[in-house]
């Protein structure tokens, strides 16, 4: 899972949906010189590109786009996320055609920050880090930890989400379990946690 130290270090966080990711990498790059890649920002626009909703289209056809011809993620996510085969294979054909794009891109940008001199960290923000096998460029794992009934009124204020919905989302990636197997560090996010602090501190120790 971690390469060999590289000048500088890049490092891939994961955890439950809703566990602050993002918080954490804005609440880094507040105090270092961190290069931040995100990759559902990456999708995004990815989903934008005429040569991916054309195989889009040929495959879940006009029905996921909107009337301004993008495609509408949220009849997407209905489509693609579940626990039912025919969510599953869906989703596996959805991220077959976004996929390799995303890693291509990521790739990009890691080897285009790693020149820079004046980068503490790249820090790799990715919800599906693990299940892309995006961990594989990144020379540490972090899991940002957070109770679920944190993580669930999160995203219902945030997300206008139900608990079915999160676990519906969740039962797509990795289960914590096996996330946190994958961890070189785990970071307590809950509401009285510390986790950019915990994160700074890990980064003095891997690269002073």
């Amino acid at each position: 899972m971690v390469g060999a130290l590289r000048e500088v270090p890049v490092i891939g966080l994961i955890g439950g949906v809703g566990s602050g990711k993002s918080f954490v990498t804005r609440g880094l790059a507040a105090r270092r010189p961190v290069e931040v890649i995100v990759a559902d920002q990456i999708g995004h626009d990815a989903l934008k590109l005429p040569e991916v909703k054309d195989e889009i289209r040929r495959f879940f056809g006009e029905g996921v786009f909107g009337a301004d011809g993008e495609i509408d993620r949220p009849k997407m996510s209905d489509r693609v996320f579940g626990t039912d085969a025919a969510a599953q294979s869906r989703r596996s054909v959805l991220e077959s055609i976004v996929h390799p794009r995303i890693t291509a891109e990521v790739d990009r940008r890691i080897e285009q920050s790693r020149r820079r001199k004046d980068l503490a960290a790249i820090l790799v923000d990715a919800p599906l880090l693990l299940e892309a096998g995006w961990h594989t460029l990144c020379d540490h794992v972090v899991f940002v930890d957070c109770p679920r009934e944190t993580r669930l009124e999160r995203v219902m204020n945030n997300r206008g989400w139900s608990a079915a919905e999160l676990d519906r989302r969740e039962a797509s990636q990795w289960t914590l379990e096996a996330k946190l197997a994958a961890a070189n560090l785990v970071v307590d996010n809950s509401e009285h946690g510390h986790a950019v602090d915990e994160l700074e501190r890990y980064l003095d120790e891997i690269h002073p």
